[in-house]
């Protein structure tokens, strides 16, 4: 059970970077700031939290203001990707891929240094006391109630993009930014807010694998979920509603295949090389469709 609670509260987190992650491809961007971003969300969530315990904030009000600041973070980040690519013609994949690559060791040196726990030997931000904790809801596991949020985020985003008229234009804007534009669309709009909110929710999916599952920012933690959330994004081809099952598929086979190497001492990560080929499948199934 322990392993199964897991696997899903994992799949949890790659839904709701996933989302923000489709987001960007909705607007044909690809947003490689993943990693980071997940990062700064847990590390502001966990800081943030740790000083609300100190002045006894109530729960709801100290992990509502955590992740509101976490979210402005991350989207105040990716919207000055955005800026880069939209008035200076930056590519977007490449500065949002700096980024993440300057926020990782910028953390490393915040929780190495002042913000590290003083008890224990462990690279991380003290423990989130136990009222700021999201409760299991199948012990052992750390699964709890942010999955059934995150899938309903999910729906929610699908009845977005194939029932209003905002979603069909970005639906449009994805197919062609050429003809939205001579439409009058507002492409600056859609391009802004689409870089928003992908930054904004991959810093929520930080938080919530702070107060759901290791109740502290340790040094590392986002190891591949930015990267597996971009596989989800992509094998579900940004369709919202098929984040749900292909992040269940993802995290299963992370889940277990950590599981299997622990058991029979695998002396290479199983995780990472299943996480390269599924991205080698993706990207070569994208490749032989553009060019039929």
């Amino acid at each position: 059970m322990y392993y199964f609670g897991l696997m899903l509260s994992m799949a949890t987190i790659y839904m709701l970077a996933g989302l923000g992650a489709t987001l960007s491809l909705k607007t044909r961007q690809i947003n490689l700031a993943g990693e980071g971003l997940v990062y700064a969300g847990g590390f502001i969530c966990a800081v943030l939290l740790d000083y609300f315990a100190g002045i006894k904030l109530p729960s709801f009000i100290a992990t509502s203001l955590a992740f509101i600041t976490a979210a402005a973070v991350g989207a105040v980040l990716m919207l000055l990707c955005e800026f880069l690519r939209k008035y200076r013609n930056a590519d977007f994949l490449l500065t949002s891929f700096i980024t993440s690559s300057a926020i990782i060791p910028l953390i490393d040196g915040l929780i190495a240094g002042p913000f590290r726990t003083k008890t224990g030997n462990l690279l991380a931000t003290p423990y989130l006391i136990q009222s700021y904790r999201f409760t299991s809801i199948l012990k052992p596991s750390p699964l709890n109630a942010s999955i059934f949020a995150a899938v309903v985020l999910c729906i929610a985003a699908h009845f977005f993009f194939a029932k209003t008229k905002a979603g069909n234009q970005v639906n449009i804007y994805g197919i062609s930014p050429r003809f939205s534009h001579y439409s009058g669309f507002n492409c600056t709009a859609i391009t802004f807010t689409s870089a928003g909110l992908s930054g904004a929710l991959h810093a929520i999916a930080g938080c919530v694998a702070v107060c759901g599952t290791y109740f502290t920012c340790h040094s590392s933690f986002y190891v591949s979920m930015g990267w597996n959330a971009l596989s989800v994004a992509m094998l579900a081809r940004t369709k919202p509603i098929l984040l749900i099952p292909f992040a269940v598929f993802v995290s299963a086979l992370m889940t277990y295949s950590n599981k299997l190497a622990l058991y029979t001492s695998f002396d290479f990560d199983l995780s990472m090389l299943i996480q390269a080929v599924i991205l080698f499948i993706v990207a070569t199934s994208s490749f032989f469709r553009r060019n039929k």
